[in-house]
C-alpha cells in the first residue's frame, strides 16, 4: 500500500530536509491547468507522480461539452509524466450540466437516475476507449445548499456505475462525511453501502463543521478522520492512500462569500499526518 500526498511547498520542504520521509508518491496537480504543469516538472524530481485530473477542460465526466469533459492530449501527457496504474476522476453532477432536471436536484427520482446513468455510461465508455489503463470513479460530496444533484452522490448510484462500466472506486472519506450530514444519513451506514470491494484508492482530508453543515476543507485530519480511516482499512485494500492536505491557499471562501484564514500548508501538521497514516498502512 503506497502513500501519496498533495503537491505543496510544505511537502517539498519536508522531503528536502528528510529524504527518507515515508511518502511514496506526490499527487498532482493542486492548481488549475495549464499553470499546474510546473508542479509535474518540479514534483517528479522528488517522488513519482500520481495524477488526479478532475478539472473542467481536462476531465469532467458530467460536462455537456465534449471538449471540456475530456481533453485527451492533456490527459495522456499527464499520465505519461506520472506513474499511476489508473486514472481517477469525480462522479460529479452539477445542476449546470443537466439544467433540464434542476427542479429535482435534491430528490431521488427514477427518471433523474436513468438520465444521469445513461449519460455517465456513454461518457465513461468514450473515455475508457482512449485509455490504456483503468478508470477509477470518486464519490463527490453532496451539500443540501450546493449546486450538485444528490443522486450522483448516493452509494447505490455510484455502485451501479462502477459495476456496469467495470470501474474501480476511489473512496473520499471527507466527501462521504459531507454527504452523510446533508442527507441526514448515518455515516457508517452510508460507507457500508459504497462499493468497498472495488476500492483502489482512499482520499483523506479534513472537514469543518459550520452553521450550514459539514464541508470539505482540505485541512488537517482530526481524530474522527483517523478512526474512520482505520475502520475503512479493515474493509478495503487500497493500492494507494492519498493525503489531500497542502497546495491550496490558506484561506477559505464561505457560502456567505466571506474569506476566512485556514491552515492548509503547515509542515508540522503535514508531517504528523504523514507519520500517523504511514503507521496505519504499514
Amino acid at each position: 500500500m503506497k502513500l501519496a500526498v498533495n503537491y505543496s511547498d510544505a511537502l517539498i520542504s519536508l522531503i528536502q530536509s528528510d529524504p527518507e520521509l515515508p511518502v511514496d508518491m506526490i499527487k498532482v496537480p493542486t492548481e488549475p491547468f495549464p499553470g499546474s504543469w510546473r508542479q509535474f516538472e518540479h514534483g517528479k524530481q522528488f517522488r513519482p507522480l500520481l495524477p488526479h485530473l478532475a478539472q473542467v477542460g481536462i476531465i469532467a465526466l458530467g460536462h455537456p461539452d465534449p471538449k471540456l469533459r475530456f481533453n485527451e492530449p492533456a490527459v495522456l501527457r499527464a499520465l505519461k509524466e506520472g506513474c499511476s496504474t489508473y486514472l481517477s476522476t469525480h462522479l460529479e453532477a452539477k445542476v449546470d450540466y443537466f439544467p433540464e432536471l434542476s427542479d429535482y436536484q435534491h430528490q431521488l427520482d427514477f427518471s433523474i437516475a436513468e438520465h444521469l446513468r445513461e449519460h455517465y455510461r456513454k461518457v465513461i465508455r468514450e473515455v475508457k476507449a482512449c485509455l490504456r489503463i483503468p478508470l477509477v470513479i470518486e464519490n463527490f460530496p453532496y451539500y443540501h445548499w450546493g449546486q450538485h444533484y444528490r443522486i450522483a452522490s448516493e452509494p447505490w448510484f455510484i455502485s451501479e456505475i462502477c459495476a456496469s462500466e467495470h470501474c474501480d472506486f476511489l473512496l473520499d472519506i471527507a466527501h462521504a462525511r459531507c454527504t452523510a450530514w446533508s442527507t441526514k444519513t448515518d455515516l457508517y451506514e452510508l460507507l457500508e453501502k459504497m462499493p468497498l470491494e472495488r476500492v483502489r484508492e482512499i482520499h483523506l482530508s479534513g472537514v469543518w463543521q459550520r452553521t450550514e453543515g459539514i464541508i470539505d476543507t482540505h485541512t488537517a485530519l482530526d481524530e474522527v478522520d483517523y478512526q474512520l480511516f482505520a475502520a475503512m482499512l479493515r474493509q478495503t485494500n487500497p493500492e494507494i492512500v492519498s493525503i489531500e492536505y497542502g497546495g491550496l491557499p490558506d484561506r477559505l471562501l464561505t457560502t456567505q462569500g466571506k474569506t476566512i484564514p485556514v491552515s492548509r500548508n503547515n509542515p508540522i501538521e503535514l508531517r504528523e499526518m504523514i507519520e500517523r497514516i504511514s503507521f496505519l498502512i504499514h
